[in-house]
């Protein structure tokens, strides 16, 4: 319980210190675009491809850290599985009683 709400007062306090809304374009970039008439009217979906851009790799790893975490899951539950002697098939297992523990885990 305690992990959890750690985990929330550290998530709320990154949200509160996140970015505030600013232009994403360098110095040269935003000349350019607001230098002429046609620029100045794409000038908020290039900030919106800059953000994309930056983000993109955040998606990517957090993918990879799922797929990680889902497979650590799965190796947990076949341990498991085995563990009981086969009495439970890996994913399939639907807990509606408590397992019995061995004395090492009391």
């Amino acid at each position: 319980m305690r992990k959890a709400l750690a985990a929330a007062a550290l998530l709320v306090s990154l949200l509160a210190m996140g970015p505030r809304p600013a232009a994403a374009q360098c110095v040269m970039c935003k000349t350019a675009l607001t230098g002429s008439p046609e620029g100045r009217g794409i000038s908020a979906q290039f900030n919106h491809a800059i953000l994309l851009m930056v983000v993109a790799p955040y998606v990517v790893v957090g993918g990879f850290l799922l797929g990680v975490y889902r497979g650590r899951l799965r190796h947990d539950a076949r341990r498991l599985a085995a563990r009981l002697g086969g009495r439970l098939r890996a994913g399939t297992a639907r807990w509606h009683a408590p397992l019995p523990l061995r004395r090492a885990d009391r």
